[in-house]
């Protein structure tokens, strides 16, 4: 009796043993599968994209040489004008007025260099008969000398009368589109106006001007080919422009000049690229976004949808071994493609990263890889 009691005791011992180390169905069910993705260098097709401001092959600003009211506006905003087209017209009476009595001017020097010369040849046969001596012949000359500078002073202010004249008629001096027009019909201009009449801006072709830092100079001619900046220029590729309604402008352009001088404030360097625009839909003075490419051959990309940032910083959940999450901060660079970030630090070839479900994750969960098939 007493040893049956000992064998049921055991029994009883070893099923509650048994039933203490299974695992409910719920327990095991407790650990969620994730998609997780194992990295591998790809090749990748990428663009940096910099902000640039836009201007035209040539902008002139167009001022009045003169002081007076305008009289007429030939033009409007937006008008395509040609080199020498009138643009403006200022009230030229007071000019007219100056030229009549400098021509008038110039009518009394030539009557007096006349009667001087005449006065000189007179006393010139007076000295040859000795009915008077040889300074009065000097005089004379010397008089009819005056009267010729007086005549040539009064040519140069007829020349200048003229030239204010010109000046109240103002014309393009170039191809171009007319910008703004601040003045209307009599208002008052000068020569000293701080701002302009207009601006006419020749934008057959348009300039982009954008900035790299010295950082990143090195790092983007490093990537083309060439000894000279000239050859560098060569081997870059075309490149495109984002207006700033987000429309992809649909001709692309070429890079081809960088300044020689840092930007003096900035430490930055300024480099051009230029793009047609034969249909005149990019403006001289608008902003755009300027989109260049560039190819790696063994990137580590991630997609944008699997990372989260914080306090500036770039993080991804990387799986370990064990099949357990950690937060990994993570550098990129500032190319791009339209999916993925181009890792340069935190990941490498072979490592693993949740790529859905990331707001149901924590730092340090056990999760269940889901590894997409390859098809």
């Amino acid at each position: 009796m007493k040893t049956t009691l000992i064998y049921s005791c055991l029994s009883a011992c070893l099923i509650l043993s048994s039933c203490g180390n299974s695992k409910s169905p719920d327990q095991q069910e407790s650990i969620q599968e994730f998609p997780v993705l194992s990295l591998t260098p790809q090749k990748a097709a990428l663009f940096e994209e910099y902000p640039t401001t836009l201007q035209g092959e040539q902008t002139v600003e167009i001022r009045s040489k003169v002081d007076g009211y305008i009289e007429q506006v030939y033009v409007s905003e937006g008008t395509i004008v040609h080199k020498g087209q009138p643009l403006f017209k200022i009230d030229a009476n007071s000019f007219q007025q100056e030229m009549n009595n400098k021509n008038a001017a110039v009518l009394a020097a030539v009557a007096n260099l006349e009667t001087a010369a005449i006065q000189t040849e007179r006393t010139k046969v007076l000295v040859e008969k000795k009915i008077v001596n040889s300074f009065e012949l000097t005089s004379a000359k010397n008089a009819e000398q005056v009267k010729k500078a007086e005549l040539n002073q009064a040519k140069a202010d007829l020349s200048a009368a003229r030239s204010k004249l010109a000046y109240t008629n103002i014309v393009s001096p170039i191809n171009g589109v007319v910008g703004s027009l601040p003045y209307k019909i009599g208002s008052l201009v000068s020569s000293t106006s701080e701002t302009a009449l207009t601006t006419i801006a020749n934008t057959k072709q348009i300039y982009a001007y954008f900035s790299l830092s010295q950082q990143q100079l090195s790092s983007f001619l490093n990537q083309y080919r060439g000894q000279q900046i000239s050859e560098k220029f060569k081997n870059m590729p075309a490149v495109s422009l984002i207006m700033q309604d987000g429309e992809m402008y649909k001709t692309k352009g070429k890079i081809e000049t960088l300044s020689g001088v840092l930007n003096a404030s900035t430490g930055a360097a300024n480099f051009k690229a230029v793009f047609p625009n034969p249909e005149a839909r990019l403006w001289s003075g608008a902003s755009a976004t300027i989109r260049i490419p560039t190819q790696l051959n063994a990137a580590i990309l991630v997609p944008k949808s699997t990372t989260f940032e914080l306090q500036g910083k770039y993080f991804v959940f990387k799986m370990d071994d064990q099949n357990i999450v950690h937060n990994t901060a993570i550098d990129i660079m500032d190319a791009v493609t339209d999916k993925d970030y181009v890792v340069t630090k935190g990941l490498i070839a072979g490592d693993k990263i949740v790529t859905g479900g990331l707001g149901n994750l924590k730092d340090g969960m056990k999760i269940k890889p889901n590894f997409p098939t390859s098809k």
